[in-house]
């Protein structure tokens, strides 16, 4: 099949106007299940399922659009059907051109599927100039998490991983590298560590398949009770500072498998 890649200078200029404008499609229709998206403060994100789907949640909770004010881009040449290029970026909320700056670098790796140009990975590296929420790119661990999260891991035996269905592969999951698994259009997300990766199975085999480390607290969550850092009415937060529901009716029974699970 016959193809070559289109100007992936232009595509990555509407790519990153759209972005800040709030319109995320130009980036959304050069997905694919090869895609990865990479950015300051956020675990990785796998497969264009997996980004749409955050992208999407995180739209919703977006309070701002921000201008560009300053561009560069730079192609460079991998192979006739792979092409990278290299973006610096200045923005600024309209409103307030002294303020709410962000300056970011951005490495757009592009390859020639079949005949259409796709996005492949996106590298993104931000830097705020004003106080600024990273919470929709995902949760930060500070360095007190990173150790507990590595003195976890470096106590608990290997475990046999997980043999998972994603898209065209198997993924041999770590266990104790999942902070929750989060049910999101009828299919299991691992959120890991290191990254989160949407699955083939539902959230219900996904927990037939878990160590007894982890616990269904929502028919929408199961979270791994090694990172669990509190309970309250409703809720249970975790060392990433991610805090998950508990249903109301089934608050008591959940808090009390909880207390189980940790303390036994």
């Amino acid at each position: 099949m016959s193809g070559k890649l289109e100007d992936t200078v232009a595509i990555s200029r509407e790519i990153t106007h759209g972005y800040y404008a709030g319109n995320f499609e130009p980036y959304l229709s050069r997905l694919c299940s090869k895609s990865v998206w990479l950015g300051t403060g956020g675990r990785i994100l796998i497969g264009g399922d997996t980004i749409r789907s955050r992208l999407e949640a995180g739209a919703e909770r977006r309070t701002k659009t921000y201008q560009v004010l300053q561009e560069e881009y730079t192609p460079l040449s991998i192979t006739s059907r792979c092409q990278a290029v290299m973006g610096e970026v200045r923005a600024c909320v309209p409103d307030h051109p002294e303020e709410d700056v962000v300056t970011a670098s951005y490495t757009f790796l592009y390859q020639l599927i079949g005949t259409e140009t796709k996005l492949v990975l996106l590298h993104a590296n931000y830097e705020f100039l004003h106080p600024f929420s990273l919470s929709e790119s995902g949760p930060k661990l500070e360095m007190s998490a990173y150790q507990f999260v590595r003195d976890v891991l470096i106590e608990i035996p290997p475990k046999k991983r997980l043999a998972v269905p994603c898209r065209n592969s198997t993924l041999f999951a770590q266990p104790d590298m999942i902070f929750y698994i989060q049910s999101r259009n009828r299919k299991a997300e691992f959120h890991c560590v290191d990254k989160i990766i949407q699955t083939d199975l539902s959230i219900n085999e996904v927990n037939s398949m878990v160590p007894d480390t982890f616990c269904p607290i929502h028919r929408c969550y199961t979270v791994n009770t090694r990172y669990v850092m509190s309970v309250r009415r409703y809720e249970a937060a975790l060392i990433t500072g991610e805090t998950l529901p508990i249903p109301f009716h089934s608050y008591m029974q959940v808090k009390g498998e909880l207390e189980r699970k940790i303390t036994g």
